[in-house]
């Protein structure tokens, strides 16, 4: 798949859309709502934030890292992937993703066949 058309698909499919509650300006007074987040949500956040970031860069995607992250996606059934990867098989997913450099914000059930057919692919082998 070519970064072109990975940008391309998205700029289309995107209005701009920032999920309810994430429009915050990260230097303002507005506080937002407050959540309950343990360590390794905020480790899975700041990972997955930090792999967005260098995929877009790495492939010279026109697309902000943040907007990515706080846009509702398919792939989460419509939640932004910040909320998401706090999850870890959300977290995993996106590790696949764009370790892949699928589309960014591929179907659901094609993360899923991939990582079935990961799974299987060790299945029984012995570590070393």
């Amino acid at each position: 798949m070519s970064d072109l058309g990975t940008r391309h698909r998205w700029e289309k499919s995107r209005a701009r859309m920032v999920a309810p509650g994430w429009a915050l300006d990260p230097l303002g007074d507005e506080t937002g709502k407050a959540m309950m987040v343990d360590q390794v949500s905020i480790i899975r956040i700041a990972c997955v934030a930090a792999e967005t970031g260098a995929r877009m860069q790495r492939d010279g995607l026109a697309v902000d890292p943040l907007e990515w992250m706080i846009t509702p996606l398919s792939m989460f059934s419509g939640r932004p992937a910040i909320e998401a990867v706090m999850d870890k098989d959300a977290c995993a997913r996106v590790f696949l993703l764009h370790g892949l450099g699928l589309d960014l914000d591929a179907n659901p059930s094609l993360l899923e066949e991939l990582i079935l057919e990961s799974e299987a692919d060790f299945e029984g082998e012995p570590c070393d």
